[in-house]
C-alpha cells in the first residue's frame, strides 16, 4: 500500500466515522448551550466594536465595512483554538489601521485534538508509510467542518450583535457585512446591510432571472417587491424583513436561513420552497400558498449545521394559508394566527405538539381526494 492509498484508507475507515461522531456531539452541545455560546460570541464582538470606535476617534480609521471572524490554523496546531476578529474598512486586508480582538472557540475545535491523537495511533498500522505531518494535514483539512458550527453560531448571534450600543457607536460604510471564515481565505457573510441607494428595478430583475447564488446572502429589507416572478430563486441567508412581496411567486425557492420579520407575503406562492431555518416572525402570510414546503428534514445535506435554528412563524398571520403537504411539524407557531388555514387531516396528529388547542380548532382540516375515495370505497363495501 503506497502513501496515497494509506491516506485514503485511513480517511475512509478511521477519520470519517470519528468525524461524524464528533460533529454529531458538537451539534448536540451547541443546541444545549446555545444561549451561553451566543453570549460569549456577542461579548467578543462588543469588545471589537469598542476597539473600532477608539481606532476611528484616535487613529482616523475609515468607516467599517467588514467585521470578520477568522479560524486560525496556527491556533489549532498550538491547541489554543482562538479565532481572530478584525474590523476592516472597504480596503479589507489593505486597511492601514489595524483593529483586532480574539474569540475563544475551544468549544468548536477542541475535538480536533482527540482526532489527531486517534490518527497518530492508527497510522502505525500502515507500516511506516504515514508520518506525523500526514496526520497533521488530515486534521487541518477537517477543521473547516468544525468551523461551520462557528459560522452557524454567528448567524444565531447576529440579531444580538447588531443591536449592541457599541455597534451603533462605530461609523459604518454604506455596504456593511459581518463575515466568518478562515484568515485571509474563504469566508461567508452572516449579516449584510446596504445603507446606500438600491435600484428597485434592477433588484426585481435580478431576482427574476438569477442563477446559482447570485441573489443569496442579500439585503432586501424594506424593499417593495410585490407581485414579482421569483420562482426557484436561491435566496439563502438573505434578509427580507419589512419587505413587501405580496402576491409574489416564490415557488420552489431556496429560502434556507432567510429572514422575513414583519414582511408582507400575503397571497404569495411558496409551493415546494425549502424553508429550513427561515424566520417569519410577525410576517403576514394570509392567503399564501405554502403547500408542500419543506423543512429539509428528509433531505441529505453535507452541512450538518443546518436546522439548528428551526423554522419560526411566531406571531405570524397564516389565516387562510394553504399548508397542505407542508413539512412544518417542528416549526415554532407561538402566537401565530391560523384561522381557516388548510392542513391535511391525516397530518393533524403531527401538529399537536407545536400548536395550541385554540390554533388546532381554528384550522380547516382537509380530507384528501385519496382519503375521500377510500372512505367511499369502504362505505360501499360495507353496504
Amino acid at each position: 500500500m503506497n502513501k496515497a492509498e494509506a491516506i485514503a484508507h485511513l480517511q475512509q475507515e478511521i477519520l470519517e466515522p470519528a468525524l461524524q461522531e464528533h460533529l454529531s456531539s458538537l451539534r448536540v452541545y451547541i443546541m444545549q448551550h446555545q444561549n451561553s455560546l451566543i453570549q460569549s460570541f456577542v461579548e467578543s464582538m462588543r469588545q471589537l466594536c469598542v476597539k473600532a470606535e477608539w481606532a476611528q476617534q484616535e487613529l482616523g480609521k475609515q468607516p467599517v465595512s467588514i467585521l470578520h471572524c477568522s479560524m486560525l490554523r496556527t491556533s489549532i496546531l498550538e491547541g489554543s483554538y482562538t479565532c481572530l476578529m478584525e474590523a476592516y474598512s472597504d480596503q479589507w486586508y489593505w486597511d492601514e489601521v489595524e483593529c483586532m480582538h480574539t474569540y475563544d472557540a475551544t468549544w468548536a475545535f477542541q475535538p480536533l485534538s482527540s482526532l489527531q491523537q486517534l490518527l497518530h495511533i492508527e497510522m502505525r498500522r500502515y507500516g511506516g508509510v504515514l508520518n506525523a505531518s500526514d496526520v497533521e494535514r488530515m486534521m487541518l483539512q477537517s477543521a473547516g467542518r468544525f468551523n461551520a458550527y462557528v459560522i452557524a453560531l454567528a448567524r444565531l448571534a447576529v440579531p444580538h450583535v447588531v443591536n449592541l450600543k457599541e455597534m451603533e457607536h462605530i461609523d459604518r460604510a454604506d455596504q456593511f457585512q459581518i463575515r466568518v471564515g478562515e484568515y485571509k481565505d474563504w469566508s461567508e457573510p452572516v449579516y449584510i446591510r446596504d445603507f446606500g441607494y438600491r435600484d428597485m428595478q434592477n433588484i426585481r430583475k435580478k431576482l427574476s432571472v438569477a442563477e446559482g447564488l447570485e441573489c443569496a446572502y442579500g439585503d432586501y429589507t424594506s424593499l417593495s417587491l410585490a407581485e414579482g416572478l421569483y420562482d426557484h430563486v436561491d435566496i439563502r441567508y438573505s434578509d427580507f424583513s419589512l419587505a413587501d412581496l405580496n402576491k409574489s411567486n416564490l415557488r420552489g425557492a431556496v429560502m434556507i436561513g432567510t429572514k422575513w420579520e414583519q414582511s408582507d407575503l400575503s397571497g404569495a406562492d411558496l409551493r415546494g420552497a425549502l424553508l429550513m431555518d427561515a424566520v417569519f416572525r410577525e410576517c403576514s402570510l394570509s392567503g399564501a400558498n405554502l403547500s408542500d414546503v419543506s423543512d429539509g428534514a428528509s433531505m441529505e445535506f453535507e452541512e450538518s449545521v443546518l436546522g439548528l435554528q428551526g423554522i419560526c412563524f411566531a406571531g405570524a398571520n397564516l389565516e387562510g394559508a394553504d399548508l397542505r403537504g407542508a413539512q412544518l411539524f417542528h416549526a415554532d407557531f407561538q402566537g401565530a394566527r391560523l384561522s381557516q388555514a388548510q392542513i391535511w387531516i391525516h397530518d393533524r396528529e403531527r401538529y399537536t405538539h407545536v400548536l395550541n388547542e385554540e390554533q388546532i380548532e381554528s384550522i380547516r382540516w382537509v380530507v384528501s381526494h385519496e382519503e375521500e375515495e377510500e372512505e367511499l370505497w369502504s362505505h360501499d363495501f360495507m353496504n
